[in-house]
């Protein structure tokens, strides 16, 4: 007889796990297979220490480990997809526009138009100051989010860009 108990802990550790970026799990791999190359192979094995190669494979093989994304079991996926959702629309208010961030001027320059960064309106709008702001309050959120969407999507480079998510127009003129 097995005794199964729903507490969610599975999914609650799953969705806290850290995860590394695809670029540094890669460069990871990498790693422990030139360490483990080196541990084997006969040309090494004369000209390097065989016991520190190992001990090195052994290190990054543990790193690698702890920072790879797991299987995710059908609950944890769901509560994670909630919980990045959640995340992303606390986040979104407040986030300055595209137009906000960086606004340009343009002016015509031997018949070509020339944009330029609009200081003025920078400072008219408080454009950093505020998004410095934006960025204290939602720090701890975007980290999450980035995490969990790394978790749901190993193989996406651009899984936890929150650019994609800034407002392209607010209307403030």
């Amino acid at each position: 007889m097995q005794i199964i108990v729903k507490t969610g802990a599975i999914e609650k550790h799953q969705m806290q796990k850290e995860v590394a970026k695809p670029a540094a799990l890669k460069q990871l791999k990498e790693m422990v297979r030139r360490e483990e190359i080196k541990s084997t192979d006969v040309w090494y094995r004369q000209r390097i220490d065989v016991a520190e190669a190992a001990k090195n494979a052994k290190n990054f093989k543990k790193n690698l480990e702890k920072f790879i994304p797991e299987k995710l079991i059908p609950a944890a996926k769901d509560m994670m997809w909630r919980r990045a959702k959640q995340i992303k629309d606390e986040f979104v208010i407040g986030m300055l526009s595209k137009e906000e961030l960086h606004p340009v001027k343009g002016f015509e320059k031997d018949g070509k138009m020339v944009w330029v960064v609009d200081q003025a309106r920078m400072q008219e709008l408080k454009s950093v100051e505020r998004n410095v702001a934006w960025n204290r309050k939602n720090e701890g959120k975007v980290r999450e989010f980035k995490n969990i969407m790394r978790h749901l999507c190993p193989d996406d480079h651009n899984a936890g860009d929150i650019e994609r998510y800034r407002p392209r127009f607010r209307g403030i003129r």
